[in-house]
């Protein structure tokens, strides 16, 4: 709230205008157009600026421009060392006061070579952070006892169990839309039935899995760098290494175990679940019995199908526990790197989840699975 007023006193040969309270950048258009109208009927105008509380240079500047305009009848009178050092600064020809420097725009080359320098760095971090995590993994099977087991419960049931629901029912929702929109296109060549073999290859080898890893890389990355980065912003971090507490052991490596655990379970009833769906609508669509379509499935779906995609599982939740505690440990000590770099983690986990399923598919392609 403003407390800025304006106080006149009229003498025999000139009018006083004493200021008082706070006059800065708050002070009202009404009570600066008063000094103003004052000073433009009368002739001899004395400022008073002893009852003055406090000066901001934006007023300043304001008061000082009426005294060059109005230098002949206009003039200050009890004014405190350091407000003359405010006006003494500002009357300064070579203080230019409407300067606003502005940072040069960067180039395309420019902003391609910062990229590639962050991109560098992250690169080494990154590999520095594996290295270390390797080390400490070594020296945790050689000491089984460091091993938190109730830490990676805890972290198998947040990370995994709860996440079960979203995981399933997204995986059935793409399961009915995959049997429906196939029935549809197959249809046209009377080839209907080719639905339950195609999408039943497609879900295990593939669709089952990656969409789960994806649901969960979405999920738990985020998670695993907000719990980290807020650690590190409170400087718990600190105090663990302060205590001979390894912050690997205690927090990055129950987070890997229980995703390495957690993953495959998630994606198995991932599976069941797109299985379901496709069963249901295969049934409603389709007039395929369940019989049938469990006869056909066993027939033409083979177990290796289902084994390509158990065998991802485990790379899947290793990689987006990696990338979840990594970026958990580049938070700086702002909230503004703390949700730069947890969404940082999810865009990371979710692109290496699919590349990882891309070279898998490369490499399953290659062999007889």
């Amino acid at each position: 709230m403003n407390n800025s007023r304006v106080e006149i006193e009229n003498n025999p040969n000139f009018v006083e205008i004493s200021l008082v309270g706070d006059w800065t950048y708050k002070a009202s258009k009404k009570s600066i157009n008063t000094i103003k109208n004052i000073i433009n009927k009368n002739q001899n105008i004395a400022l008073n600026l002893s009852s003055v509380t406090k000066l901001d240079y934006a007023m300043a500047i304001i008061l000082h421009e009426f005294e060059l305009k109005f230098k002949d009848k206009f003039k200050f009178v009890n004014s405190s060392q350091s407000y003359s050092d405010i006006f003494k600064l500002i009357d300064d020809k070579n203080v230019d006061f409407n300067y606003i420097p502005q940072s040069p725009k960067s180039t395309i080359l420019e902003d391609i070579g910062k990229s590639a320098i962050e991109a560098y760095e992250s690169f080494l971090n990154f590999a520095y952070f594996i290295g270390e995590l390797f080390s400490k993994f070594v020296y945790t099977l050689l000491n089984p006892s460091k091993i938190r087991l109730k830490e990676v419960s805890n972290h198998c049931k947040y990370a995994g169990i709860n996440a079960i629901f979203i995981v399933c029912l997204t995986c059935f929702l793409i399961g009915v839309v995959l049997v429906y929109i196939g029935a549809g296109m197959l249809s046209r060549f009377g080839a209907s039935i080719y639905v339950i073999e195609i999408m039943g290859m497609l879900t295990l080898r593939e669709l089952g899995p990656l969409i789960a890893a994806i649901v969960m890389a979405g999920r738990s990355a985020s998670s695993f760098t907000a719990q980290i980065g807020v650690m590190k912003i409170t400087e718990e971090i600190d105090a663990m290494k302060t205590m001979s507490f390894d912050p690997f052991i205690f927090l990055v490596m129950p987070r890997i175990i229980a995703m390495v655990i957690i993953t495959p379970l998630v994606i198995f009833l991932a599976d069941m679940a797109s299985l379901a769906g496709q069963i249901l609508v295969a049934n409603w669509y389709l007039d395929i019995s369940f019989s049938t379509y469990v006869d056909r499935f066993k027939e033409f779906v083979g177990v290796r199908h289902f084994i390509v995609g158990m065998i991802k599982a485990p790379f899947f939740g290793l990689i987006i526990a990696l990338v979840g505690c990594f970026r958990g440990f580049e938070v700086k000590g702002n909230t503004q790197s703390l949700g730069t770099l947890t969404t940082t983690s999810v865009v990371n986990a979710i692109f290496w989840v699919i590349a990882i399923d891309a070279v898998f598919a490369i490499f399953f392609s290659q062999t007889s699975l």
